[in-house]
């Protein structure tokens, strides 16, 4: 393995004690601003990044490299995930069962926010060459290769459709009692 897969791995398993700290109730709400932001970005982000960087001119070079690119899209996203979890944020109805049965799903909740998260992150550095000089992109280990087919932005590009439904699923259990 590299580091970068290292570091994945890391970023997953501590988005999974956070949820079981926070609960599944409030992970959940977690979730569905990811998927949201997550649709957003496939949907609209190239189509954002074209009207900022044809709106500013070619003297502006800066704008088309990738590293700006991926920057735009990786701090976008991030902005929504860390508004996600400070101050009051959408939480799912109802108390968490009692027993060992609201820890599991919280790790359970908290490892697919850490999967977005930390997927999404890894899948637009990659889809820009890793712009920021930190991995090369050239000595990816097999397994780095193969998780990054299934990231979430490679998930779900094609068919949004899906993440459609996911982010619509999840907003009818918010407000389901």
């Amino acid at each position: 393995m590299t580091g970068i897969e290292y570091v994945w791995i890391v970023i997953v398993a501590l988005f999974g004690i956070v949820g079981i700290v926070r609960t599944y109730p409030r992970e959940l709400g977690v979730t569905t601003m990811c998927v949201a932001a997550l649709l957003l970005l496939l949907q609209f982000g190239e189509k954002i990044l074209s009207l900022l960087q044809g709106g500013l001119g070619t003297e502006s070079t800066w704008l088309a490299s990738p590293r700006f690119e991926a920057s735009f899209f990786i701090i976008i996203f991030l902005a929504v995930v860390f508004i996600s979890y400070q101050g009051i944020t959408l939480t799912f109805k109802g108390q968490p069962p009692k027993g060992p049965v609201s820890p599991i799903l919280g790790l359970l909740v908290g490892l697919l926010n850490g999967y977005i998260v930390g997927g999404t992150v890894w899948s637009y550095l990659h889809r820009y060459a890793y712009p920021f000089g930190l991995i090369e992109g050239g000595r990816l280990s097999d397994l780095a290769k193969r998780i990054i087919e299934i990231l979430p932005p490679q998930l779900f590009d094609p068919k949004p459709g899906y993440l459609l439904g996911l982010l619509l699923l999840l907003l009818i259990l918010s407000v389901w009692r």
